[in-house]
């Protein structure tokens, strides 16, 4: 059974994963929200202007008020800067599964930010109740499958047009997932 306590604050050992604040936006801006690299492969545009970022922070700071919202900054802790976040995208409470989605600045890939992130927010997500957490990418972006793998999943396939990019494209995305230990008695 599912038992949602929200966004609580996680901590790994470089990494605080916690609420976002409106005062991330500039290092949200800086580090992600703007960079066309790192919107390449993902379902919205680059923001223009800090605007852009401070009206996405505005629409979903209230919805931490629902204990059902699981949504990550993810902070350096040695700088306290925001370099990316984590966010259930999707959930299906009476199957007990959640899709991931998450983001990382260009100039903090391949240092094992991510996949350290997405470990410990899966442990989160299975101590809550979830049984199955899975994530998708898009076949072009095989380095965002790596991250799956180091993070303990396992590829299962590929949706053929999956998924709408930021491009107004339709997408075949791979699909990975990670099922908790245990739970079967087989």
């Amino acid at each position: 059974m599912l038992k949602h306590i929200g966004t609580l604050t996680i901590e790994t050992e470089r990494l605080n994963l916690r609420r976002f604040k409106l005062s991330d936006a500039d290092a949200m801006f800086k580090n992600y929200t703007n960079s066309e690299k790192v919107c390449e492969f993902l379902t919205w545009q680059p923001h223009e202007k800090i605007e852009n970022t401070i009206e996405y922070l505005e629409y979903i700071l209230p919805l931490y008020e629902k204990l059902s919202t699981y949504r990550w900054a993810i902070e350096l802790k040695e700088t306290g800067e925001v370099i990316g976040a984590i966010d259930v995208i999707d959930s299906l409470d009476d199957k007990r599964r959640c899709e991931l989605g998450w983001v990382l600045g260009d100039k903090y890939w391949g240092k094992g930010y991510m996949p350290e992130a997405a470990k410990a927010v899966i442990k989160y997500l299975f101590d809550v109740g979830y049984l199955r957490v899975q994530a998708i990418h898009d076949v072009a972006n095989p380095k965002s499958g790596r991250v799956m793998e180091k993070a303990g999943m396992t590829y299962e396939g590929i949706l053929k047009k999956y998924e709408l990019n930021n491009k107004d494209e339709l997408t075949d995305c791979a699909i990975w997932a990670i099922i908790k230990e245990g739970v079967f008695n087989v």
